[in-house]
C-alpha cells in the first residue's frame, strides 16, 4: 500500500520539479542578461543590484503564482 502511495507522489511531484527547473534557467537567464546590460550601460553598483534584486522577486512571486501546492511561500516551515 505504501508503494503505491509513494508512487502517486511521485507522479504529482515530477511537474513541479520540471516547472521549477525552468523557472530557474529563465532566472539564471535574466540574471546574466541584466548582468551584461549593467555592466556594457554602466549604470552603476546601486541600479544594477535593485535589477538583481527585481529578478529574485520575479522569480520568487512567478514560483508561488505557479506552484499548485497547499503550502504557500509563507507556510513553508510548517509543512
Amino acid at each position: 500500500m505504501s508503494e503505491t502511495n509513494n508512487n502517486n507522489q511521485e507522479l504529482k511531484t515530477a511537474p513541479r520539479k520540471k516547472l521549477g527547473r525552468k523557472l530557474d534557467a529563465v532566472g539564471w537567464g535574466l540574471f546574466f542578461i541584466w548582468i551584461g546590460i549593467a555592466v556594457l550601460a554602466d549604470v552603476g553598483w546601486g541600479p544594477g543590484l535593485i535589477g538583481v534584486g527585481l529578478i529574485i522577486l520575479g522569480g520568487l512571486v512567478a514560483r508561488e503564482y505557479l506552484s499548485d501546492s497547499a503550502c504557500s511561500m509563507t507556510t513553508k516551515a510548517s509543512c
